[in-house]
């Protein structure tokens, strides 16, 4: 076990300072006291305020991705083996306010398959609308995050939306370096390249190929939901792949008209 970690910065810092004290040893020993001798003196400083500066800035590298990704692996699965303990075995389903009359999009998991025309506008979802499990999406914390820190406005047509899943993917939270988004009909296509917590999404699908789409982890929720407020439309996730060789995840999600 490592008692000691120096990342990058700290460890650049301390060589240029030792270069710092290199160079004003040569000064001091040449000991020429002529214009040959400002050259090492001024590198010296330089070298200095520039390890100083380095050092004071240089704080612990952020959490392996690795360790990231896998946490919420193990509560994914748990959830997945206790829906199917009580007889629902229905892909996710994320309905919008109009449906359910909440004041978010909640997720909904049928018995077994939804059909549309079964989830009535008037009067409540959950007393009226087909059996299984309605419950907040995972990525809920996500969303309220966005509404408050980033005064998030969902739109509502195809560019936009496209538009607000990679800014909110790769800038505002970092979570993939790039996103493409693809519709086709009725289909919405969303790649995360180079996914750094892909080893989460192996984890997961190791227990069970079904488990993306029945409980999709915060990353997969948050675009499905972003889409179904938008279009005020209910949206599901039909796949969830992974392409291992150039850590690709790929979500297809479908929306139900």
């Amino acid at each position: 076990m490592k008692l000691l970690t120096l990342n990058k910065y700290f460890t650049a810092a301390i060589l240029l300072l030792a270069v710092s004290a290199v160079f004003v040893d040569i000064a001091l020993l040449t000991n020429r006291g002529d214009i040959t001798s400002s050259p090492f003196v001024i590198s010296a400083m330089v070298c200095a305020i520039t390890g100083i500066f380095i050092l004071t800035f240089s704080w612990n590298e952020p959490i392996d991705p690795r360790l990231v990704g896998i946490l919420p692996a193990q509560g994914s699965i748990n959830l997945y083996r206790i829906t199917n303990h009580f007889g629902i075995h229905g892909n996710a389903y994320f309905l919008p306010q109009r449906i359910t009359g909440e004041t978010k999009v909640m997720q909904f998991n049928p018995v077994l398959t939804f059909d549309v025309k079964e989830g009535s506008e008037k009067g409540s979802f959950r007393e009226k609308g087909p059996a299984g499990l309605v419950m907040t999406p995972s990525c809920d914390i996500l969303i309220q995050d966005l509404r408050k820190r980033n005064a998030l406005i969902i739109p509502n047509n195809d560019e936009n939306l496209s538009t607000l899943v990679r800014e909110t993917i790769e800038d505002v939270f970092k979570f993939a370096p790039h996103v493409s988004v693809n519709w086709l009909g009725n289909t919405v296509t969303i790649t995360f390249h180079d996914y750094p917590s892909i080893d989460g999404c192996k984890i997961i699908a190791e227990g069970s190929p079904k488990c993306c789409t029945m409980n999709p982890c915060p990353m997969c929720c948050l675009c499905g939901v972003l889409i179904a407020e938008g279009l005020e439309k209910i949206v599901t996730l039909d796949k969830c792949s992974i392409t291992a060789s150039s850590r690709d995840v790929t979500a297809i999600f479908s929306i139900l008209t």
